[in-house]
């Protein structure tokens, strides 16, 4: 007997569900068991980032920084904007 890590859950459904998982999961490389587990998995955790990802924004996250931002965009310590029109051939 396979050591087997979780709990067993019984459902019966129709056979052409488990057929369309079963192509599913075969599809993706995965036995029928990984492909429900995934899929209860996102049913209750919500669904996973590509590999490398990190989510660090929160539902009711405000938007992205240049949306919100009043212009000009520029820190407090940054050096005031000079135009480099002329300067560059009066320097030199």
């Amino acid at each position: 007997m396979a050591n087997r890590k979780g709990v067993f859950i019984g459902a019966y459904v129709p056979n052409e569900l488990k057929e369309s998982l079963r192509r599913r999961a075969a599809a993706e490389h995965r036995t029928l068991s990984q492909e429900i587990t995934r899929i209860l998995t996102e049913a209750i955790h919500g669904r996973n980032l590509p590999a490398g990802s990190i989510d660090r924004r929160t539902p009711n996250s405000p938007s992205r920084r240049r949306g919100s931002d009043p212009f000009p965009r520029r820190r407090r310590d940054d050096l005031p904007y000079a135009p480099a029109e002329g300067k560059r051939g009066e320097d030199r």
